[in-house]
């Protein structure tokens, strides 16, 4: 499987100059072991995307790994020979990233979508020796297997992607026979471990956010309305962790079927709660708020509390949620991302193009470490984190990712209103580029 080439219109396009100007705080992540517009969360029910978003360390020594100017940016987006977007300059000792997305398929514009944002990277960060190898997953298990098997031949040394949980774990075990790590797309925490690291926006993470907001708010009493899948499961689950972990209290959880017209039932068993998760959208986010305040639970008095699903223009003009959270990434270096991607491809950036971009500038940044790239765990998992356009997130040891999320309130003029900014470093330092 040869790596895609990119269209001659497309390279055109990227390697304006004045399309693609290094983004002061966005042109690159910090390693500090050295030194979208729109949605990315899934359809309720699932935990995939959709198929159709720091700190130095302490030592002296250890310096910021920001785009040095005098440092020639790479050509990331000009083919090199048939292998993959990098060195225009020609030299050896090439560091080669392969990145494993759709490309073909049902899910072939979440994958293209990727792969531009991490070609933008590539141009943004990467130095000459840097090259970006592409490769189609089919958006299939199978073809996850093949693409990480192609990308290891020609010479990878970290493995980007896959987009899908299925895909990531046929493509896991051919990427640990060679001793190389994998930085997955997937939102599917039960993938992560090993040689896998998952960068997707985690439910979890998100519910997270959402109980810190409410109890700096002084509420602590909690309830769950949600639907009966996958997600809504998942979420609520959550919540219950996070409500047992800082010792607040579960007033109720209760879940509705999918496709229910009147929730009043288990709106009732929230009477007393303060703040209430709703990870829902659509008909069924409608049915649960107007079903609350329907039974005298409403927004003037509890806080309604959502998930990234909420990040949705459409949802906002619903009367009934005004005044209800929900997380997001940093409003500025997103909105800031997806103008320069409208200005590089002549149209906004599909869900999952900002972790393109953050994962590339990650892997550009390990490339230029001090004595050599490094891709290994202890470099990926340091606890400083890094900062990209979708925030501030390090993975854990078992390969998830926390993030530092913001907190979005749905004004009553069907605006929203960032109500928290998202933290600037984890604790112990504070992030930058």
């Amino acid at each position: 499987m040869s790596p895609r080439p990119m269209s001659s219109r497309a390279s055109q396009r990227v390697k304006s100059p004045g399309a693609l100007a290094v983004l002061v705080g966005l042109a690159g992540l910090l390693l500090a072991a050295c030194a979208p517009a729109g949605s990315p969360m899934p359809s309720r029910g699932t935990l995939d995307p959709p198929a159709p978003r720091l700190q130095p360390a302490p030592q002296a020594q250890r310096a910021p790994l920001s785009p040095d100017p005098n440092m020639p940016l790479s050509g990331g987006l000009t083919p090199y020979g048939q292998t993959g977007y990098g060195s225009i300059g020609g030299r050896g000792d090439m560091v080669r990233v392969g990145l494993l997305v759709p490309l073909s398929g049902p899910a072939a514009p979440v994958g293209q979508g990727i792969l531009n944002a991490a070609q933008m990277a590539a141009f943004d960060v990467a130095d000459e020796r840097f090259v970006l190898q592409p490769y189609d997953t089919r958006g299939t298990p199978a073809g996850a297997a093949a693409a990480a098997r192609a990308a290891l031949g020609q010479g990878a040394r970290v493995l980007l992607g896959p987009v899908f949980s299925g895909g990531t774990r046929a493509a896991a075990p051919v990427a640990a026979s060679a001793g190389v790590n994998l930085v997955a797309f997937t939102t599917d925490p039960a993938v992560a471990g090993g040689n896998v690291f998952v960068m997707g926006f985690l439910v979890r993470e998100q519910v997270a956010r959402m109980v810190q907001f409410a109890m700096g708010e002084g509420r602590t009493r909690f309830g769950a309305l949600a639907p009966d899948e996958t997600y809504g499961r998942v979420a609520t689950q959550a919540l219950r962790q996070q409500v047992a972990a800082r010792g607040v209290a579960l007033v109720d959880s209760r879940v509705y079927a999918a496709d229910a017209a009147d929730v009043r039932g288990p709106a009732q068993a929230l009477r007393g709660a303060e703040a209430i998760l709703i990870p829902d959208t659509g008909d069924g986010l409608r049915a649960a708020v107007n079903a609350l305040a329907y039974v005298d639970i409403d927004a003037d008095r509890v806080r309604y509390m959502g998930t990234m699903l909420w990040d949705d223009p459409r949802l906002w003009r619903e009367s009934a949620l005004a005044g209800g959270v929900f997380p997001a990434p940093p409003r500025n270096t997103v909105q800031g991302f997806a103008a320069k991607y409208q200005d590089a491809f002549g149209t906004a950036p599909p869900d999952l193009a900002s972790l393109g971009y953050d994962a590339v500038a990650l892997a550009a940044v390990l490339a230029r470490v001090p004595g050599g790239p490094r891709f290994d765990r202890a470099m990926l998992t340091d606890a400083a984190g890094f900062s990209g356009v979708a925030g501030i997130f390090r993975f854990r040891p078992d390969g998830t990712v926390e993030r530092g999320l913001s907190v979005m309130e749905i004004q009553a003029d069907g605006n929203v209103l960032e109500v928290a900014p998202a933290p600037i470093g984890f604790t112990g330092g504070s992030a930058g580029f």
